[in-house]
């Protein structure tokens, strides 16, 4: 039994097939808390991922409390939040990047009162991007294993309170 099974979070998308290349898929180094670093597979055909994901899920809950990645394109989103589904709840910490968005764009969009960040990405990495962003100690990241940087940055992005504007997916698909 891999530990992602143990955790109620993790159980439906590791059953559907959705946790791929995991550089982590386990026990994080805080008790109780369940991460991935890997990608996510939101669609088979075709074929959509959400690379560079790191996600959280604590204390046996079962959702996921922080998931961070990298969307090709924002009209991906609705299928994201779809093969997310019952793995993410209203009050999580969700940060999407997506490639096709202007640089200047910072929105949160509510999903089914679920609120998800959505930022823009160059040629930058998703855990690059989060370090900047949470303001995180980059030289002290460097020491630290898989897990330890997993749970460094979910406690940054689980303390975030920055709000921007909310807008509709719609309105989104307006400002491409």
């Amino acid at each position: 039994m891999t530990a992602t099974t143990e955790s109620p979070a993790f159980q439906r998308l590791e059953a559907e097939g959705r946790l791929q290349k995991p550089a982590l898929k386990g026990p994080t180094r805080l008790p109780g808390r369940f991460g991935f670093r890997g990608e996510i597979t939101v669609t088979t055909e075709p074929p959509v991922l959400l690379k560079e994901t790191i996600a959280v899920a604590d204390n046996g809950e079962a959702t996921l409390s922080f998931l961070a990645g990298s969307l090709p394109s924002f009209k991906a989103l609705p299928a994201l939040i779809a093969a997310l589904g019952p793995s993410i709840k209203a009050g999580g910490k969700y940060f999407i990047y997506v490639s096709d968005l202007d640089r200047a764009s910072r929105y949160q969009i509510e999903f089914d009162g679920v609120s998800v960040y959505v930022l823009p990405i160059d040629d930058t990495s998703v855990y690059n991007e989060l370090i900047d962003f949470l303001y995180l100690d980059k030289t002290k990241m460097k020491k630290m294993d898989t897990a330890e940087k997993v749970d460094t940055i979910a406690d940054g992005a689980l303390k975030y309170a920055q709000v921007y504007e909310v807008i509709t997916y719609e309105e989104g698909l307006k400002r491409l």
